[in-house]
């Protein structure tokens, strides 16, 4: 049975909003986050993928651990979850505001940087400062509203604004890095040799400031989830919640 992701590949819960449309619309606390795979987890040939009685699909022969930040708890989290109910982060649209208010599409930019990382592996130096790869998608997501104004009875168009704001969930900080390991899983076969589980061979300590608990914290995960690649430009504020209103396309 072929994955179509592996270690390390970016993925997000396939009703992501902004595969649909460069902003957010609504409430922007029941959009999935980004996430890294952990681990590819292929079941065996016994497995029901069907239901006995309608023989409907239940479920899928390959799931996925995946991982992303909880900046609510400012710590990492991970999920199990089927093949079927993921895409790739690719065919997200990104959108990004210049200093002088100028809206652009940005995807091609952004998702050609991204894979950039992978082509040169992070290198592990003790004290170096790396970044969770989904960082720079998580902090250019953004949120349109309207506010509508009416006067004497009716709503003029000159009287609809659109005010667009950065959402930040899920955006991580900067980690130190801190220790290197083998990953010593060893659960990584079936009895008759086929692949059970597909996993990092190589386990990067890292350590950050953890505000909820006023304590520094520290974790193992893949080296594949971790950049010292990606920069921020200064002329685009990336990093703080800008709100900027804009009269709509009446177009």
């Amino acid at each position: 049975m072929k994955n179509k992701y592996s270690v390390g590949s970016i993925v997000t819960f396939k009703t992501h909003p902004l595969f649909n449309d460069f902003r957010i619309q609504g409430d922007g606390k029941y959009v999935p986050p980004v996430m890294m795979v952990k681990e590819v987890f292929i079941e065996n040939n016994k497995k029901r993928t069907h239901d006995e009685e309608t023989g409907k699909k239940i479920s899928d022969k390959v799931k996925y651990t995946c991982v992303y930040f909880d900046d609510d708890k400012s710590q990492f989290t991970e999920n199990t979850i089927y093949e079927s109910f993921l895409r790739s982060y690719k065919k997200l649209k990104i959108e990004r505001i210049s200093e002088i208010g100028e809206l652009r599409d940005d995807t091609d930019t952004i998702i050609k940087e991204i894979k950039s990382y992978f082509k040169k592996p992070l290198v592990y130096k003790f004290g170096g400062i790396v970044r969770f790869i989904t960082k720079k998608i998580e902090i250019y997501k953004k949120r349109s509203s309207k506010k509508i104004t009416e006067k004497k009875g009716e709503i003029e168009k000159d009287n609809i604004k659109s005010t667009i704001q950065y959402v930040v969930n899920y955006a991580s900080p900067d980690f130190v890095m801190c220790g290197l390991k083998k990953n010593d899983d060893k659960n990584l076969f079936y009895e008759n040799g086929q692949v059970k589980k597909q996993v990092s061979e190589t386990l990067l300590k890292v350590k950050w400031f953890n505000p909820i608990q006023k304590k520094f914290s520290e974790q193992f995960l893949p080296i594949e989830f971790f950049t010292d690649r990606m920069n921020f430009k200064s002329e685009v504020l990336e990093e703080e919640l800008v709100s900027k209103e804009v009269t709509p396309n009446q177009s």
